[in-house]
Parts: C-alpha cells; structure tokens; sequence
C-alpha cells in the first residue's frame, strides 16, 4: 500500500511540475506579446489596431494562450489531488474546481479569437459601423468571462499556497507569497467591476501593463516556482521497486543462510538409497564398517 501512494504522489509531482512549469512559460509568453489595446468601450479604436495586426500572428499568440492555460488547468487538478491525499481535501476542492472553472472560460473565450479576428476586419473594412458592433457584443462578453475566470484562478492560487504551506508540500514564503499575489488580483478585478458599474466600461484583463506586469507577471512567477519545487522532489524521491535500501519501497530478493541442511536432506524417504559419506583412507585389508540399515 506505501508503494502505490508513493507511486501516486509521484505521478502528481512529475504532472502538476510540468503543468506549471511549462504552462507559465507560455502565459508569460503571451503576455510580453499582446499588444497594448484602447479601452474597451471604444470599440472602433480596438477594432482598428486589431485590423493593422496580421491574423496568423494574432491566432499563434493566441493559441500560446490556450495551451499555457490548459497546462496550469491540469497542474492545478493534480496540485489539488496532492492536497486532498495529504489531508486538505477542503482545500483540494477549492483549487480543483476553481482551476477547472477558470482554466476553461479562458480556453473558450481565448478560442473564439481564431476566427472572430479575421472575420471582424474584413468586415470592418466593408462596413465599419456593423463590424464595430459585432465587435462590441463579442468584446464585452469575452472581457466579463475572461474576468471571471481570472478571479477564479487567483481563488486557486490562494488555496493552493495556504494549503499547501500548512501541510508542508511549499516553503512557507512561497505558499504565503502566492496568496498575497492571488487577493491583490482579486482586489484589482474587484475594483475594475465597480467602476465598470459605475461607468458601463467593460473590464480587459489583457489591456493595461499593470494588470499584466504587476498582477499577471508575478503570477506566473509563482507557478513556475512551485512546478520546479514539484519537480525537484520528484526527482530526489527512488521509484518504488528499484531494490535499494532506503528506497522507502520495493522487494529485495535475498537468500538467508542459516548454516543448517534443508529439511529434504536429512528426512529421506523409505526405499531411497543414501550415499556413504566420506571416510579417512583405511589400511590395505581392512574393510569399512557396513552402514546401519535405514529407519522406516
């Protein structure tokens, strides 16, 4: 039984590591690259720089996007199974439902610019003001998901960093540093919907540098960090089954040698002839001694 949940923490440590690691790679990636956007209630401005923007780089940028999200999605799922198996399960259903929640409104929203971009600015060439308002009705709809489904990852974050830090699976600045980072983003988006209800602005995660770089940024630092964490436990733990003492698994196949004959040489079966054992060289003319007849 030790060595199958040595071999499921294991699993969850090499998957939830990659996960992160790599999915915050191209998060951050994304973010260097998204271009700076007017605000979202000035929908002709938006769709005019998007217009000047070439429509394969803009579906590569955002296919980055979608597969750096899907990849912290699954380091959080496993992340949340390690804290479930580690005695936090309230804490693992915080963090894999949020993750799971967030990680695919990003995925859908983020999806629909494979198409929407093209279509919209050969549209807005032909006729401005109709490609302006499809525009403005898929822009607000995007920004409302993409933000919640930011406030849903930030609620992953602070789950995952508290819990995490308590059973003792990150180093207590690095559990604690996240969620510090995750209620600062929190806050922001909370204010950015006041003011949107005050002003009927839609709110752009993606637009402002601040958002990206001071919220965003750090972010992605985090998830990097408790990836490469993961993986270097994987690493320093021995597979199960490798034979090794300290190995904390495994059989090892020894012999034990107790210096006494097996049982099946010493009871012979009636009619099995014995063989005489060794005796000292006699005289010339003198004759062994005969063997005594065996014991029924």
């Amino acid at each position: 039984m030790a060595d199958v949940m040595d071999e499921r923490i294991r699993a969850i440590q090499i998957t939830s590591g990659v996960g992160f690691t790599v999915g915050a790679l191209l998060v951050a990636l994304g973010l260097f690259l998204y271009p700076s956007l007017p605000p979202a209630n000035e929908a002709n401005k938006v769709v005019e720089v998007l217009a000047k923007l070439p429509a394969g780089w803009w579906m590569v940028l955002h296919s980055v996007l979608i597969l750096g999200f899907l990849l912290v999605a699954i380091g959080f799922t496993g992340y949340g199974f390690l804290l479930h198996l580690k005695g936090s399960s309230g804490a693992a259903s915080v963090v894999t439902a949020c993750a799971l929640i967030g990680g695919s409104i990003w995925t859908v929203f983020l999806s629909g610019e494979f198409f929407v971009h093209p279509f919209l600015t050969n549209l807005y060439s032909i006729e401005p003001g109709l490609g302006t308002m499809l525009f403005s009705v898929y822009w607000f709809w995007k920004m409302g998901a993409i933000a919640v489904a930011a406030v849903l990852l930030f609620t992953a974050v602070a789950a995952a960093g508290t819990a995490a830090a308590a059973r003792e699976l990150q180093p207590v600045w690095l559990g604690w540093g996240g969620a510090l980072v995750a209620v600062i983003g929190i806050v922001v988006y909370a204010l950015d919907f006041l003011a949107a209800t005050a002003t009927g602005a839609p709110i752009n995660p993606l637009r402002t540098p601040f958002v990206r770089f001071a919220v965003g940024l750090p972010l992605q630092l985090w998830l990097m960090g408790v990836g490469v964490t993961l993986l270097l436990e994987w690493s320093k733990r021995m597979p199960a089954g490798s034979g090794l003492s300290g190995s904390g698994g495994g059989r090892r196949d020894t012999v034990q040698t107790t210096g006494r004959a097996p049982k099946a040489a010493i009871d012979q079966k009636p009619g099995v002839t014995r063989q005489r054992p060794q005796e000292p060289m006699l005289p010339p003319g003198v004759e062994p001694k005969p063997l005594p007849p065996p014991i029924p």
